[in-house]
């Protein structure tokens, strides 16, 4: 890495989630003066990524610059970065939701350019600052951060760092323009004397809003040192190296010791591509609809998503992943009897459904890795894996439901729930793509231990009982045809720059389909039973 670690600038999106951040990506992210030596010789995505910010500058547009409305919302998609037909009628129907609900707020308020940042020089400097719509009172002793959520507001809870932050640096933040370029300091006004602060969540999706701070500054004070002082110092200090789904943006991409760098795992020859993170998920989406896998992948909200019978798998999968984690006993004493609804993590079934459920998860006492294996050393219940296909300009993610040392070999376990006595292809990569991830993980050594007695194991839990099969990762033509796999699925998707929609019957259960210009619109009803 080059340039200088003494500008240290943390903003609400520093703060993520526990289980996906990665320390290190985020005490490099928050030194914009910090450099890469060497960067990656890959394309520039074509389509807008950040679907938040053709958002906000519709509503800078309208509110700051005065423009019509219906002008401001025409400018989406045909000005600045292209966005996808679905994101241009995301970020217009988002608007919207956003005005209907500032307009229903009681309190007058003008909205603000100026970002308000707290800004602290001593050996380093330490920049705070929130990313959200600042309004403030006539006599500027009122303030108000609005920030941004792409479904409703109440769906989940807020991180209180991120409030912590964003209440601190409204209460004692000075204006301040956007620094440009990024690795420049804030030039901070002076500063203002503040009464009171609030801090609403806004839902883009219907405008519902939850408010997460309301008080004084010393109130604000209070609640930073409680939620946000130590955690700051946290962030900056960076730590261990966690790969996942941040690799593509990170200035140590191409020095990262942590992260495998393997090309060739989607079987792909080399190409100059933008750099994107996929799954085996993410290329069964495109499979269906290309663009449903962009509009997935730029987190916009999804309707329906998950069936009656996907839900079971949810839940009969998460019963799993509780009872394994936990080292409770795996016998049929801890499954749920079906009588009645049961729960397993997010996920509630009832009905029929909770009596299927039960009676697969009765069976998996007969097939359960650690019950009958007296030579399983160490256990990873669904961890994450991490490569870095160099070939493709992919960083691909895989998540195994089990993982287990058997007797210093590694077993990749996935479970599948069923009602169908048989599968639609003949071979089970055909059928389950990550399968074939799977095969080339562990061709590839990605896990290390005794590669040449490795094995996968596909674990199927139908009501009338358990099975199960066995993959071969150091067969030659068993991997021969994960690699043709991978590749028939990642070719089309690592040259796409469009993600075309390819309308069908899968429209119909489309999540994204609301968003997409080219949904022809609610059909018959139908469903598969399969996870």
């Amino acid at each position: 890495m080059a340039g200088s670690a003494d500008l240290i600038r943390i903003g609400t999106g520093a703060v993520g989630d526990d289980d996906l951040n990665c320390p290190s990506f985020t005490g490099v992210k928050v030194r914009p003066q910090i450099r890469p030596r060497t960067r990656v010789n890959s394309l520039r995505p074509r389509l807008e990524t950040f679907a938040l910010d053709p958002v906000m500058t519709a509503l800078n547009r309208f509110e700051l610059d005065h423009w019509d409305l219906d002008k401001a919302l025409a400018e989406i998609g045909t000005a600045g970065k292209p966005c996808h037909p679905g994101t241009v009628t995301f970020a217009r129907h988002a608007v919207r939701s956003y005005l209907d609900a500032a307009a229903s707020t009681a309190t007058v308020l003008t909205p603000v350019r100026d970002w308000w940042v707290v800004q602290k020089a001593q050996t380093r400097t330490w920049e705070l600052y929130a990313w959200g719509r600042r309004y403030q009172s006539a006599d500027g002793r009122h303030r108000e951060l609005r920030l941004l959520r792409f479904g409703d507001a109440s769906s989940r809870p807020r991180d209180l760092t991120q409030v912590a932050i964003a209440a601190f640096s409204a209460a004692f933040g000075a204006p301040a323009p956007w620094p440009d370029p990024w690795s420049t300091r804030f030039q901070t006004g002076a500063h203002q004397n503040i009464d009171h602060v609030r801090i609403v969540d806004v839902g883009l999706l219907d405008g519902s809003e939850v408010v997460r701070f309301d008080g004084t500054p010393a109130d604000a004070e209070t609640f930073f040192a409680s939620h946000g002082r130590t955690q700051i110092q946290r962030i900056a200090e960076g730590g261990p190296a966690h790969p996942g789904s941040s690799c593509p943006e990170c200035k140590q991409l191409t020095s990262c010791t942590t992260l495998p760098r393997i090309p060739g795992v989607l079987g792909l020859p080399a190409k100059r591509a933008p750099q994107r993170v996929v799954s085996a998920s993410d290329l069964r989406y495109y499979r269906t609809c290309p663009a449903q896998a962009h509009l997935r992948s730029v987190h916009l909200p999804r309707d329906g998503e998950y069936s009656d019978e996907a839900v079971l798998g949810q839940a009969v999968h998460a019963w799993l992943e509780n009872l394994h984690t936990s080292g409770a006993p795996c016998d049929r004493d801890a499954m749920p009897t079906g009588d009645e609804p049961w729960s397993a993590g997010r996920w509630t079934v009832s009905g029929e459904h909770a009596r299927i459920g039960a009676q697969m998860l009765r069976h998996h006492p007969d097939v359960c890795a650690l019950r009958h294996n007296d030579t399983v050393t160490e256990v990873r219940i669904e961890p994450r894996l991490t490569v870095h296909d160099t070939a493709a300009h992919a960083v691909v993610i895989a998540k195994p439901d089990m993982l287990y040392l058997d007797d210093g070999a590694w077993v990749w376990r996935e479970v599948k729930t069923t009602q169908k006595r048989r599968w639609f292809h003949t071979d089970l990569l055909d059928e389950f793509p990550q399968l074939a991830l799977a095969v080339s993980f562990l061709a590839e050594g990605v896990l290390g231990g005794d590669t040449t007695s490795s094995r996968i194991e596909l674990e199927v839990l139908r009501p009338t009982g358990p099975d199960i099969d066995w993959i071969d990762p150091t067969d030659p033509e068993r991997v021969a045809k994960a690699r043709t796999v991978l590749r028939e699925l990642a070719q089309p998707w690592r040259d796409d720059e469009t993600f075309d929609a390819r309308p069908g019957r899968n429209c119909r259960w489309c999540p994204v389909s609301r968003w997409c210009p080219s949904f022809p619109g609610p059909g018959p009803s139908s469903e598969g039973d399969d996870l």
